[in-house]
């Protein structure tokens, strides 16, 4: 059994949670009915994955599933309402880090990523709005360091 250094998934040998997260991104894509909950998949893999994100990517993702999950908010809103906030051009902050480095050491997150069920499009949204949920929560509790 592997465990996922930075979301502490246990992975079964020659598994990966990047691996993972790939056949979830197909599988939105190919289908829209798994595709229903990409906004929060993304986000919560990220937030999940620190090493990818700056300090300041990481609270904009969790930023993004308060607005998602608390709010209420629909992707569209979301994109219209931060259309300024994340465009190259005008934002002072990197989305994503170069180092590789986990800006939040959270290796035990109560859900993660191996826990969705890929069986089809209802048990998977079921299982992906589950997760997001729960590492929301469990977000809550990080302040960067």
């Amino acid at each position: 059994m592997l465990i996922c250094p930075e979301c502490g998934a246990h992975l079964s040998p020659n598994a990966s949670c990047q691996a993972f997260f790939d056949e979830c991104i197909s599988l939105e894509f190919l289908d829209p009915a798994y595709g229903a909950v990409h906004h929060l998949t993304v986000a919560t893999y990220m937030l999940q994955h620190s090493s990818k994100l700056s300090s300041e990517g990481w609270l904009a993702m969790r930023q993004l599933l308060r607005e998602f999950l608390v709010e209420k908010k629909n992707p569209a809103e979301v994109r219209k309402q931060h259309r300024n906030d994340v465009d190259n051009g005008r934002r002072k902050w990197k989305i994503t880090s170069r180092d590789g480095m986990a800006k939040f050491d959270k290796a035990n997150w109560t859900r993660t990523i191996a826990v969705v069920r890929l069986e089809n499009a209802a048990v998977y949204c079921a299982d992906i709005i589950d997760w997001a949920s729960t590492a929301l929560q469990d977000a809550e509790m990080i302040e960067p360091g």
